[in-house]
């Protein structure tokens, strides 16, 4: 159904709000939650705050009581975020609560600003911090259908962006799952209450850093695909914005990367790391990654792998971190690094089921980023009359 196109302000309100003095201790503490840009990532609703006032802060500043149920949304920081209030809330001077004039349902003019969250950032002035005017956010072209259809377009929302959530769920479960099998089976490898015998990844594998890039480098007659730390997440890797540069024979020989390699990070956030299984041929890697090559008679990768990660998440990398103004992982420090070695053979049978886990989860990415861009052509068509 073709919609009429309004500008926004002609159909809602905007209401602002403040800060409570934070040098007068009775305005805070309270039972009213107080919402900043801090409470916008935790999905489309606000339902509780970081921070909480008094009544008596909230009479003493510019702050409003927000009721339930109405969209907010950031107009300095956060720009093109959106919520809407499940409870009663006051908000600062950053948020905008949005009030229909006109018959509109709640959650297509959430949607509304949503879909136009591109366009919202856009908008933002400011060097360091963008923000938006409100006289800004009045032109924007709201299309306004009947309430009926309304509802109807906001359902089909809904219901798409429910699908999205519960497979990324179901995609985290998994990955809980896997983090809970490997302390059943291992416990935590910091401190290492089976008792396994341990000895430093420098004696289970061999590890290299990657080649240094330079200028020289950056052209030549054998450019290749190479792995950086961005390229590196845990688990997996990121390969949609791979770089290039010259590797001659010898580097090639070098720096070759074979399956089951495992690439880690010395800087950033040292220690991620994932399995390199021939994701890409013809693959090299450069100086802010470790290579290693783990001994099969002792350790397997998908162990370590998860080693690492359990590690990291308790502070076992950390220890072993030097930073002065950038963290690093030095091929020195890492060759250091105290494994428990469990049995070969239960760390086969780690792999199994990890493989197993890591397939499941792997279907269901693909089926996300399909979902993912459903999701997106939806929202599209949703404010063009297509829907």
């Amino acid at each position: 159904m073709k919609s009429s196109i309004v500008p926004l302000g002609e159909v809602v309100d905007f209401k602002g709000g403040g800060t409570p003095s934070r040098g007068t201790p009775d305005y805070w503490g309270g039972q009213i939650p107080w919402a900043t840009v801090k409470d916008f990532n935790n999905g489309f609703s606000i339902t509780s705050t970081q921070e909480y006032i008094t009544e008596k802060g909230l009479k003493n500043s510019a702050s409003n009581l927000i009721p339930a149920g109405t969209v907010i949304i950031p107009t300095r920081m956060a720009l093109g975020k959106v919520a809407i209030s499940k409870v009663d809330v006051a908000i600062n001077q950053d948020l905008k609560a949005v009030f229909p004039k006109k018959e509109i349902d709640t959650s297509y003019l959430a949607w509304f600003f949503a879909c136009s969250s591109k366009k919202i950032e856009g908008m933002g002035k400011g060097a360091t911090v963008k923000g938006i005017t409100l006289d800004a956010l009045r032109t924007l072209e709201f299309p306004l259908p009947p309430l009926s259809e309304q509802r109807r377009i906001a359902a089909i929302l809904d219901k798409a962006d429910e699908l999205r959530q519960k497979r990324r769920q179901t995609i985290e479960k998994l990955n809980q799952l896997l983090q809970s099998v490997f302390l059943d089976m291992f416990g935590d490898p910091v401190t290492n209450p089976k008792g396994w015998p341990v000895r430093r990844l420098g004696e289970v594998s061999s590890s290299r850093l990657g080649k240094m890039l330079d200028k020289k480098t950056q052209a030549g007659p054998n450019m290749k695909p190479y792995l950086a730390n961005y390229n590196v997440q845990w688990r997996i890797f990121k390969l949609d914005d791979m770089r290039e540069m010259n590797f001659d024979a010898d580097d090639q020989i070098e720096f070759e990367l074979k399956s089951g390699d495992l690439l880690v990070c010395e800087g950033g956030e040292a220690g991620r790391c994932a399995i390199w299984n021939g994701q890409k041929t013809d693959c090299y890697f450069q100086k802010a990654l470790h290579r290693v090559r783990c001994d099969s008679d002792l350790l397997i990768p998908e162990y370590l792998q998860e080693f690492f990660w359990h590690s990291s998440l308790r502070g076992g990398i950390s220890k072993l971190v030097t930073s002065a103004t950038i963290a690093h992982l030095t091929g020195v420090k890492l060759k250091s690094l105290e494994v428990p070695l469990p049995p070969t053979s239960l760390q086969q049978n780690f792999r199994q089921i990890y493989r197993d886990i890591f397939s499941q989860r792997e279907a269901l990415e693909k089926s996300q980023d399909k979902l993912t861009s459903l999701f997106s052509s939806t929202q599209q068509r949703a404010f063009n009359g297509t829907l």
